[in-house]
């Protein structure tokens, strides 16, 4: 946990610790007013007259008190401040070392707080000691009965009083904290606690507010939304308190790049505005009042690129990140706010869909996002109403030309006789969670047909069906596989699980794990495209790979490129030198497959022998190659 996080959710811990201790001090300050003392209270009597040092004491002793007599009164006052009596009885002749009368010094005392009861001989006395604030005086002669209740009485009421005086605090002091834990609370709802920016319910506030002042002014409101790819790996790789502290920085960075971004705003007039925000996990927004000059624009591009570009430097490790922007402008693209944000952050999408950088939103914007949204729901229809289905393209051995494998390839036929192709919606299926169900939707028909051609007597060597990357890092992948290879009882060797090198070897872990749960079934492990990614040789090296395919990219300029037809003989030698199997793609003329030939390579497929087909007319071709 972040230092951020962790007083964040502490302060949370102390506002209601403080706010419970303070109502549990209530509580008891309640208890003690109406209960009764364990021990005795001590009732300091100061007197000189022998009649009450004789009686006084006596009856206050019946009256349930500790009576304590001074006759010195310098000795009483003393005794007053470090006992700290209960209540005091006093003399109205007493005189303290001034000559004053003691009560009016016990009163004006900071450290005396008993009540004080004055004795007093005649009415100047009485009259004295009311004029003093004492709490009561009785009049002689004295009936120490009266004046031991008196005591008593005071006493209890001086507790409640005492006691209220607490309570009261204790309420002052709680309404207090929940004051702070209420402001803290405000904070917290409008603030993202790890990065300390306006979280997305105050930054739309802030966007109605900069769309009002532009409506006045007449400038331009643009708004940014920044997304980064693959920040769950930095989670998985560093862990969440890392990955916050990697958050906290962007969100610093963004900060410079608006305090840097006044020259952006140098030809606007009235309220100038500008603001980050944190939105979601990963995903940040700027907006900025502007003039909407496209230089302008591209001037801030500039500059939130460059402080984006640079590492974030975290427990001595340097973190890149590449960011994807999407831009929308205010009043142009949208007049709603919601309407606003969404565009810039369909904008934004539509970047990561391109690798990165900027993109400005266009309607072809709103309209790609419709597009894929509608496919989704389509592709939720179509795998009830089983409009997918599976065709199969041969892959036939090099040396012989005979049919020794086939791949299995999806296809999505609508019942209203159109079709999608699948590049553009199994990308669809993969963001959407489809794909789990769609993959083990192919692997089923894949086996089942494949035993369905041993029970003609057509024993095909293996098939080859394709895996997704989200298939592998579901966890139960492998498990799924053994089921279905159980299932139609075919021999785990018969089986090839194709992947591919842009989506599948990236070094995470859940899939690597996969990959050696597979191996150790017995199936074959082939990648697909390859040649195309950035790390598949050193993947090679370490995944349990048994083979490789060439993409068809090279394969369809070796013929007419000297330098594909060297790449091509490179990567053949390579894999054979690995002792890895090679199946050339996309083969569709003679003079490439005879040039695969010469290289060495295992299997070929492609156009030039067979294009993808259903399975009965596959029958046919595997019962002509058979002969």
């Amino acid at each position: 946990m972040s230092d951020t996080l962790r007083k964040h959710r502490g302060s949370r811990a102390d506002d209601a610790l403080d706010l419970t201790q303070t109502i549990r001090k209530l509580s008891v300050a309640g208890g003690d007013a109406v209960g009764e003392h364990e021990s005795r209270p001590a009732a300091l009597l100061v007197c000189q007259e022998s009649d009450n040092q004789k009686w006084g004491p006596r009856w206050l002793e019946r009256a349930g008190l500790e009576a304590k007599l001074v006759s010195d009164p310098a000795a009483a006052l003393a005794a007053s401040k470090s006992s700290e009596p209960a209540v005091i009885i006093v003399e109205a002749g007493a005189r303290d070392g001034d000559g004053q009368p003691l009560f009016k010094a016990l009163a004006a005392a900071p450290k005396v707080s008993a009540p004080i009861i004055v004795l007093c001989a005649n009415t100047k006395e009485a009259q004295l000691a009311l004029d003093a604030g004492v709490f009561d005086i009785v009049r002689k002669p004295y009936e120490w009965k009266l004046v031991a209740n008196r005591a008593r009485y005071a006493i209890r009421g001086n507790s409640v009083k005492n006691e209220l005086e607490r309570a009261k605090a204790s309420l002052a002091e709680a309404v207090d904290i929940a004051d702070r834990a209420r402001q803290r609370l405000r904070s917290r709802e409008s603030f993202e606690p790890v990065t300390g920016l306006p979280n997305k319910t105050k930054f739309i506030d802030l966007l109605r507010r900069g769309m009002r002042a532009v409506d006045r002014d007449g400038n331009v409101l643009a708004v940014f939304v920044i997304g980064f790819d693959r920040f769950r790996l930095v989670v998985e790789a560093m862990g969440q308190e890392h990955a916050d502290l990697v958050l906290a920085e962007i969100g610093q960075k963004l900060n410079d790049c608006l305090r840097d971004a006044g020259s952006v705003q140098s030809h606007t007039s009235g309220l100038r505005t500008a603001a980050a925000a944190s939105i979601d996990l990963a995903r940040f927004a700027l907006m900025l009042t502007c003039s909407g000059d496209h230089d302008e624009l591209a001037n801030l591009q500039q500059k939130l690129a460059e402080q984006l570009s640079h590492p974030v430097q975290i427990a001595g490790q340097a973190v890149y990140l590449s960011a994807c922007i999407g831009i929308a402008l205010y009043p142009q693209d949208a007049r709603a706010v919601d309407r606003l944000l969404q565009r810039a952050d369909n904008a934004m999408r539509d970047a990561q869909s391109r690798g990165g950088g900027f993109k400005f939103y266009c309607t072809e914007t709103d309209a790609a996002a419709a597009r894929k949204l509608k496919l989704e729901h389509m592709l939720h229809e179509a795998l009830d109403a089983q409009e997918l289905s599976v065709v199969y393209q041969p892959v036939n051995a090099a040396s012989s030309g005979r049919i020794s494998g086939a791949e299995a390839l999806l296809r999505w036929q609508r019942a209203d006789g159109g079709s999608i192709a699948p590049k553009e919606f199994v990308a669809i299926a993969e963001e959407s969670g489809l794909m789990i169900r769609v993959g083990d939707f192919v692997l089923g028909q894949a086996l089942k047909q494949l035993k369905a051609w041993d029970e003609l007597g057509f024993a095909l060597p293996h098939i080859c069906v394709n895996v997704s990357k989200v298939q592998l890092m579901s966890g139960g992948f492998a498990q799924t596989v053994e089921r279905k290879l159980i299932e139609y009882g075919i021999d785990p060797a018969r089986l090839e699980l194709e992947l591919s090198e842009r989506g599948v070897l990236s070094g995470d872990y859940d899939v690597i794990s996969q990959l050696h749960e597979l191996k150790k079934l017995g199936v074959r492990l082939s990648v697909d495209d390859f040649g195309t990614g950035d790390s598949a040789i050193a993947y090679l090296k370490e995944l349990p790979i048994d083979v490789v395919k060439l993409d068809q990219s090279y394969v369809d300029g070796m013929t007419r490129n000297r330098k594909d037809a060297a790449i091509v003989s490179a990567m053949v030698a390579l894999a054979q030198r690995l002792d890895l199997k090679v199946v050339a793609e996309g083969v569709e003329t003679r003079e490439q497959l005879e040039a695969l030939r010469k290289l060495g390579c295992d299997e070929l497929q492609g156009f030039y022998l067979s294009r993808p087909i259903p399975a009965a007319k596959f029958f046919n071709l595997l019962k002509k190659s058979a002969n």
